[in-house]
């Protein structure tokens, strides 16, 4: 009898046709080392999200988080821009305006995920174990690469900024003009707190330096995480654009910060950019990589690494971002005290917190993972000198003390921009976990296997009460391969972190079954069977160059899961099954040159 439940976030566009594939070729082929209706299937893309208003990821959520036993495996999904959001609505003849939405709709639902009190789950990423040494390392290179000016909004997060760590437990509102806009929570003596105002006059005067100059301009914001404070801002850019007379950049450009910092490190251009980062927090820290990175190039990593990041927060992902329909000022009641902060129509407000617990209990699972995995130690990226880090870097040192580790030697602290210009630029030697906070972590994982020719990442959540819940996210859904796929006839998507998201899912199923042998084979198959796969010289194009392998085949993504059953097969002890399985891979094969 099935006892964990394994609970799959369905991914969206060529990732979600990818996991159609696997579910096809690699689970429903083995259910019988599985266990019948083990799979808990939830829609979670924009059309599932627009039909419930949401409500599917809550109640998928608090189904898996409430169950002990349950396994949640998210796949990638769109963080839909408003023209997406419109296109979907009048797909499904919904007369609903995208404002009128949930924010599970159009938001992502990844910070709802990881701050919901049943999963309080921060994010370790790294590359998929057994696969470095199949691979060619192939690092950019920056000598033909043209100059960078990356500009940013100055005075750090200190510039119409307010911390505030509270001494005893406390609750949180916020108002505005005397409406509630946050409503009441409870932090812990020690929390973190932190409000700002972007005023709109430095938004524009930035971007009309950057104009101004003439040069391409790579613009960099997180609008689909921060809606209204990136988002207004990438407005700004555009509104300023059309008055220059240039075109305006509207929907996904490729400007979501995380991918284009990765891509400026992946592919230096020979042109001068300017790099537009209209952030005071993270754009001196991306000035800072790219300017070491394209001084002295790329490092691959000399030994095993992963990103942590504290995910668990209801920092930059679960934050309060607005931007003022009018004059007046926000209202922050934190315990008995009130604090008014005025703001001019326009101007941008983020407000974001964490509770030292949850800050403890990051820091528990940074240390616990780099046992786990043997590394020689954890880079913890906090800066002692930013208020709203001090709270980490006193939970990091009284962990510490308790592990009897030694700072300089098992743990370092670092600010975050020298963690990770170290990360890319001057690895340290054996296992490094990096620590790092949820955006600017996001921002340094999603460039680990562009950046530094990492070439399969996975993602798994870890969640308070120690469960571990895999993602499928390392490819993203791809939706520029949804276009080749409609030319084409053919998937050309990387299925590894599908399949590989699906092993932890199942290993972890397995730990909640120790007399179910079957089910931990099959897990631990799974993933031996992809690179059993690689070996043989086997993968989709993105991959396939890579290999180090004598012959290389090139494949589309069905061929790939193909050539992965046979494998497992094989490994199961099914040998009439894998030869039947190779006869229909020979006859069906697609190879991609």
């Amino acid at each position: 009898m099935v006892k964990a439940f394994i609970d799959v976030a369905l991914p969206e566009e060529a990732a979600g046709e990818a996991y159609k594939i696997v579910k096809q070729e690699l689970i429903i082929p083995f259910e019988d080392f599985i266990g019948k209706k083990r799979l808990r299937e939830h829609d979670w893309s924009l059309k599932g999200r627009i039909q419930t208003n949401g409500e599917v990821i809550r109640e998928t959520i608090e189904m898996a988080g409430g169950d002990p036993n349950a396994v949640l495996v998210k796949g990638p999904g769109i963080t839909p821009t408003k023209e997406q959001t419109q296109a979907a609505l009048i797909e499904l003849e919904d007369e609903r305006k995208p404002e009128k939405l949930g924010k599970l709709v159009t938001g992502t639902p990844n910070g709802y995920l990881r701050g919901h009190w049943l999963v309080k789950g921060n994010l370790e990423r790294y590359e998929n174990p057994g696969l470095s040494d199949l691979l060619e390392t192939s690092l950019p290179e920056y000598d033909k690469a043209g100059k960078l000016d990356v500009m940013y909004l100055d005075g750090g997060r200190e510039k119409d900024g307010y911390f505030f760590v509270p001494e005893n437990d406390v609750d949180v509102r916020i108002n505005f003009n005397r409406q509630t806009v946050r409503e009441p929570e409870r932090l812990s003596a020690g929390s973190a707190l932190y409000a700002k105002v972007t005023r709109r006059r430095d938004v524009v005067d930035l971007c009309d330096l950057a104009i101004e100059k003439g040069d391409e301009i790579v613009f960099m914001s997180k609008y689909t995480v921060r809606p209204e404070l990136d988002g207004e801002k990438k407005k700004i850019y555009n509104d300023r654009r059309e008055k220059f007379g240039l075109e305006r950049r509207e929907g996904n450009q490729g400007d979501i910060v995380d991918a284009a910092f990765a891509r400026l490190l992946a592919k230096p251009e020979a042109r001068n950019l300017t790099v537009l980062v209209p952030d005071p927090s993270y754009g001196p820290k991306i000035a800072a990589v790219l300017n070491a990175v394209y001084t002295s190039g790329v490092k691959k990593p000399l030994g095993e690494f992963s990103v942590c990041r504290f995910s668990a927060g209801k920092s930059e992902y679960g934050g309060l971002n607005q931007v003022a329909k009018e004059d007046g000022e926000y209202r922050l009641y934190i315990g008995a005290k009130e604090v008014r902060i005025p703001v001019q129509k326009g101007d941008m407000f983020e407000a974001m917190n964490y509770d030292y617990r949850d800050a403890e209990c990051y820091v528990k699972q940074a240390f616990h993972q780099t046992a786990v995995k043997n590394y020689d130690r954890v880079v913890f990226a906090f800066d002692e000198t930013d208020m709203y880090d001090v709270p980490v870097v006193k939970a990091i040192r009284k962990e510490a003390r308790k592990l009897k580790k030694v700072e300089g030697q098992d743990f370092i602290i670092m600010k975050p921009a020298a963690a990770a210009v170290m990360m890319f630029t001057a690895p340290l030697p054996g296992g490094t976990c990096y620590a790092y906070d949820n955006l600017w972590g996001d921002i340094v994982s999603d460039a680990m296997d562009l950046g530094a020719s990492i070439a399969s990442i996975n993602s798994v959540i870890l969640l308070a009460d120690g469960r571990i819940w895999p993602e499928m996210g390392g490819a993203g859904t791809a939706s520029d391969l949804v276009e080749a796929y409609k030319k084409e006839g053919f998937w050309r998507y990387d299925p590894i972190p599908v399949i590989e998201g699906l092993a932890i899912g199942f290993h972890q199923a397995a730990l909640k079954e120790p007399e179910n042998e079957r089910l931990k084979l099959y897990a631990q198959s799974l993933h031996d069977a992809y690179v059993l796969v690689l070996k043989n010289g086997i993968a989709t194009p993105d991959l396939v160059g890579k290999l180090k392998a004598s012959q290389k085949t090139g494949v589309d993504t069905l061929s790939f899961v193909k050539a992965v059953r046979v494998a497992l097969a094989k490994l199961l002890g099914l040998k009439e099954e894998a030869q039947k399985q190779a006869l229909e891979l020979n006859r069906t094969m697609k190879e991609i040159r």
